[in-house]
């Protein structure tokens, strides 16, 4: 005799047949966004027209955030001021360059999208050679990239040496956590990406923070350790 469904099991029948997986899926990453919104993890939808994103040494961590983070805040253009995969270290370990590879492309897929342009300037831990097939719209140096963008003048490097030796209105750079980030007596900036992630929108002179997620912060302190020992 077969056994009658209980009440419970009757409505999720119901709902698996009314509700698609699609659905659902989406049901629970919208829950997940406005959770990490009331945490302060993740910032509120914003228009990122005209605004650029700058972010620094980023470990493989946290590219799942970034990229829940770039669907939010949709910049025109993103610069990375270099070491891609921030717990890959290329010139300690050259055996892990299989690894590098594969997160680099990962994270140069969740940077790009439809016209949108990303800017890099690799550090010490990065390697050109290993970066996937780019297209047009990103531009990667192993130096020093001077730029106008939106009228603005950047210079963009992974040492803060290398950006303050010639200075433009902005200077971005990463690497060193305790290069502070500041504004010289002409008003120009010096922004360091490593201690937080910063939408610049160069024509209103305006600069939004947004917070790495704890995952890279961990990540980083990690890194100092092996390199202490």
């Amino acid at each position: 005799m077969k056994q009658k469904p209980s009440p419970f099991g009757a409505l999720l029948t119901l709902l698996s047949k009314t509700i698609s997986p699609g659905k659902v899926k989406r049901s629970l990453s919208r829950a997940v966004d406005d959770g990490f919104v009331k945490l302060g993890i993740m910032p509120e939808m914003m228009d990122g027209s005209g605004k650029i994103l700058h972010i620094s040494d980023t470990p493989t961590m946290m590219y799942g955030h970034l990229a829940r983070l770039l669907r939010r805040v949709n910049p025109s253009i993103v610069i990375h001021t270099g070491d891609l995969a921030d717990d890959i270290k290329l010139d300690m370990y050259p055996s892990e360059a299989d690894r590098y590879k594969d997160a680099a492309r990962r994270l140069i897929n969740i940077l790009l999208a439809p016209h949108r342009r990303v800017i890099i300037a690799l550090g010490n831990h990065d390697r050109a050679d290993l970066l996937p097939p780019l297209p047009s719209q990103c531009v990667v140096c192993d130096n020093t990239i001077n730029m106008t963008l939106y009228g603005a003048t950047f210079r963009m490097s992974h040492y803060i040496e290398r950006v303050t030796d010639s200075p433009e209105q902005y200077n971005l750079f990463g690497h060193d956590p305790m290069s502070e980030s500041f504004v010289d007596e002409e008003g120009r900036y010096y922004l360091n990406g490593m201690d937080i992630m910063r939408m610049i929108d160069p024509v209103t002179d305006e600069i939004q923070f947004l917070n790495y997620p704890w995952s890279a912060r961990n990540a980083r302190n990690m890194r100092a350790g092996r390199l202490a020992k």
